[in-house]
């Protein structure tokens, strides 16, 4: 039981990392195009090619983020037992 809950917070954080990173790439190709920002004047063309690929490295990359930030089973105490 306790693994279904554990692999539940894992889905959830790595769907949640899914829909920021797709926000993100979103708001960067509606926003940056035409801005002077030297990382996106780079960058930017293949964003737009391969958002499919944009996206999954963003929520890659968040998803660590999160687990650098919040540790899986950091709450767990010993003997600890929910009712």
């Amino acid at each position: 039981m306790e693994n279904k809950l554990a692999q539940g917070d894992t889905l959830t954080r790595l769907a949640l990392c899914a829909v920021l990173a797709a926000g993100a790439i979103y708001l960067c190709e509606k926003l940056l195009p035409g801005q002077e920002i030297p990382l996106w004047e780079k960058y930017g063309p293949w964003v737009l090619e391969n958002k499919a690929q944009a996206i999954a490295l963003a929520a890659g990359a968040l998803y660590v983020l999160s687990l650098v930030l919040w540790p899986e089973g950091e709450n767990e105490e010993e003997g600890f037992t929910p009712v």
